[in-house]
């Protein structure tokens, strides 16, 4: 099993850990992220409890079986790949189905909030979050790839090298809202409108 396999399950596994412990790490986070669901129109408020309680224990079954793989993989023991296999198609899935929800509520223009990794972003779901789960997902689908075209198996430095590089992913897509914001906010702004006056005002004389 390659490295690449290793990083990408170790990378996904942080992201679904993350995600299922910051919508249960209180009652309030947990709640802010049903009321956010129920702002998407998604689910009928008959269903939104079941919705919402299906979503967050997938996220956390997700998390454990790519976390399993990824042990397995490092220490190569016997069914590592199908393991690996296995864990990388649950979350291709679940991912696909995450961003195909993302997809219908952007083309309703549906205006709610992104409590994807629980309350803390007032941001709204858009683009950014089409792009997230995108990403994931291309990730998600050249782990399995990798996995198909098979390889060595990696020495045990290169199986925890791998597993570091996916840690240090992880945290690009759990933190996505805030590098949004941050590399929003350091893009060049207009000019002030009087300064854009002034010029144009040079230019006609």
């Amino acid at each position: 099993m390659t490295e690449l396999i290793i990083a990408v399950l170790a990378a996904a596994a942080g992201v679904f850990a993350a995600s299922a412990a910051a919508k249960l790490r209180s009652r309030t986070a947990y709640r802010s992220f049903r009321a956010s669901l129920r702002e998407t129109r998604l689910a009928s408020e008959r269903w939104l409890a079941s919705v919402t309680g299906l979503l967050v224990a997938s996220e956390a079954a997700v998390a454990v079986s790519l976390s399993a793989a990824a042990v397995a993989a490092v220490v190569a023991a016997p069914g590592s790949r199908l393991l690996a296999a296995a864990a990388l198609t649950a979350a291709a899935a679940l991912t696909g189905t995450l961003l195909a929800g993302v997809a219908v509520v952007v083309h309703r223009g549906t205006h709610a909030r992104c409590a994807c990794f629980g309350g803390r972003s007032a941001r709204p779901l858009g683009r950014a979050q089409l792009a997230r789960n995108g990403c994931l997902l291309g990730v998600l689908a050249a782990g399995l790839a990798g996995d198909l075209l098979g390889g060595g198996s990696p020495s045990l430095a290169g199986a925890l090298l791998a597993v570091a590089a996916g840690g240090v992913a992880a945290p690009l897509f759990t933190h996505w809202d805030e590098l949004v914001s941050l590399f929003g906010s350091l893009s060049p702004a207009d000019p002030p409108r009087s300064a854009r006056t002034a010029r144009a005002g040079r230019r006609v004389r």
